[in-house]
């Protein structure tokens, strides 16, 4: 991983509806493989809260606050979120970060 302290890292927080825990985890896989391939992604994992099987957080670490926004105009992430109103409880929580120390 070539990360730089000057990364920028989002982390997502989304809910799923009572009974779409599943569906949310396959939609966010889905879109897993071609967010790893964007240029500018340092990193990109996808975790589940250990004691609530409806949140998935997903961690995001871009080489640009640019090359994030260009993800978000990706063709993966446009389908992802015409999906997300069936599936989650209430909107994602997004958080865009800098690192103060590695």
């Amino acid at each position: 991983m070539n990360a730089k302290k000057t990364d920028l890292i989002v982390l997502a927080s989304a809910r799923a509806k009572p009974g779409k825990e599943s569906e949310l985890e396959a939609a966010l896989r889905e879109a897993a493989g071609p967010t790893r391939e964007q240029p500018g992604c340092v990193q990109f994992l996808l975790l589940r809260v250990v004691n609530d099987k409806s949140t998935v957080v997903g961690y995001e670490r871009w080489a640009s606050e640019a090359e994030h926004q260009n993800h978000l105009k990706g063709a993966h992430i446009q389908r992802l979120m015409s999906r997300m109103a069936d599936i989650l409880a209430a909107p994602p929580n997004i958080i865009s970060y800098e690192a103060i120390d590695e």
